[in-house]
């Protein structure tokens, strides 16, 4: 049909315009971000620079500093800038160098002597960044480059509480404008340890109560849009206060990633963030990939009361029970774009999905005069789901219905569809 249109879906962690994925983009529609792309937010640095994976080399561009491969011996700031100054440097990129949290802090000493107007990019993933001496470090930096937006830690051994510095700076009307946070792999549940005399004496801080820290470190960063968590190890009441602190009333969130959390196993922390998204601020985009969230997991989901504008749900054992319960809460729920690539539910999840149930003509779903199939989505991800030509005959169906506001729909890897089936749309 000439309205529907499929869109490829953009490459997530690409710096500088797009380190993460947006809200009700088809780059949502991928099953697996967390493996697929780069982990860090400005890998296509290393691409297009020609270098190899096995290269342990500085890389100097004349706005960007990359140190990729090296010893902690060999971070040298002065030595990388090759006489520019710092004021010109918008990406700093230090990737697989096994550098601690001192290392660190003599890095950002270096920087911090000079002026950082431009960086907006800071990338120190895949090291060993740990406790309160780097988070007081990047307290530092983030103070010091107030025009960072891209911050990547992921793959590190940092704790949520090691970030505690940020909220407790005694610039108490301080905050920076970080959009993008990564702080997938970290073991995020690891105690807080006071800072050391030494430490508070060079970057001083004011102890906020254990209740409150979380959400003064989120209101830090009031221009946050984009959060990944995943694979990180979190316990219950963290997770749960860092998310409400992002979702709460005036937040800019548009984006959070819980990839492989477990929580088809937590479905008790489950059901509480889900009910506190029933009246987001912005329209929020949730993957939820790869959590073994099961049937039993979508209705906890489907039963919140919560609001999204894009979910993701792939690779999450879903069956067409699963599939059935979505449907039900569609109406209800407000979604736009809704990923379940990955499970594999076959035709009889789709027919569970697309249904027309009697409740909604009550929700605001337009009464069809013919087929009985609709779906209120504009975008669906659907690849590798055990999917065959039926399916494509069902979606056809229900694309027949002018009110069907389908734009995107992802359909790939579903061998059980014979050649040329894709002619029915």
């Amino acid at each position: 049909m000439d309205f529907l249109r499929t869109v490829e879906p953009a490459p997530i962690g690409t710096a500088p315009t797009a380190a993460l994925p947006k809200s009700r983009s088809n780059s949502s529609l991928s099953s697996s971000t967390s493996t697929e792309n780069s982990p860090t937010l400005c890998e296509q640095a290393r691409d297009n620079l020609g270098v190899a994976d096995n290269d342990a080399t500085v890389l100097s561009h004349s706005r960007e500093l990359c140190f990729l491969d090296l010893t902690t011996s060999d971070l040298n700031i002065s030595e990388a800038l090759g006489g520019r100054s710092t004021a010109t440097i918008e990406c700093l990129r230090v990737n697989r160098c096994r550098m601690d949290s001192r290392a660190f802090a003599r890095l950002v000493d270096d920087l911090c002597s000079d002026d950082l107007a431009c960086l907006h990019t800071v990338d120190v993933s895949q090291n060993q960044l740990s406790g309160v001496e780097a988070g007081v470090a990047l307290a530092r930096l983030l103070s010091h480059a107030k025009a960072v937006r891209f911050l990547s830690l992921g793959w590190n051994k940092l704790s949520l509480a090691d970030l505690r510095p940020i909220a407790e700076t005694t610039a108490v009307s301080w905050t920076c404008n970080v959009a993008c946070l990564d702080l997938r792999a970290n073991p995020l549940t690891a105690p807080y340890k006071r800072p050391s005399k030494k430490l508070s004496k060079h970057y001083p801080v004011h102890e906020i109560n254990d209740d409150e820290w979380i959400g003064s470190l989120v209101a830090r960063m009031p221009e946050l849009t984009h959060v990944q968590l995943a694979q990180a190890t979190v316990g219950d009441k963290p997770l749960i206060s860092l998310l409400y602190a992002l979702t709460r009333s005036g937040s800019n969130v548009e984006y959070i990633g819980l990839e492989w959390l477990g929580l088809g196993n937590r479905l008790s922390a489950l059901r509480t963030i889900m009910s506190n998204l029933t009246a987001p601020s912005r329209a929020l985009h949730l993957n939820l990939s790869s959590n073994y969230l099961g049937d039993n997991g979508v209705e906890v989901v489907a039963t919140s009361g919560a609001v999204l504008s894009s979910l993701t749900l792939a690779c999450n054992f879903i069956t067409e029970r699963g599939t059935g319960i979505l449907a039900k809460w569609l109406p209800l729920s407000g979604l736009g774009s809704l990923d379940l690539s990955d499970n594999y539910f076959g035709d009889q999840g789709v027919i569970s999905l697309l249904a027309t149930h009697t409740s909604d003509a009550n929700a605001g779903v337009p009464a069809k005069s013919s087929g009985n199939y609709y779906t209120q989505l504009t975008v669906l991800g659907l690849t590798s789901c055990c999917l065959s030509d039926t399916s494509l005959r069902l979606i056809a169906d229900a694309l027949a219905c002018k009110w069907a506001p389908l734009e995107s729909l992802r359909i790939l890897r579903n061998s059980r569809m014979s050649p040329g089936s894709k002619l029915l749309l």
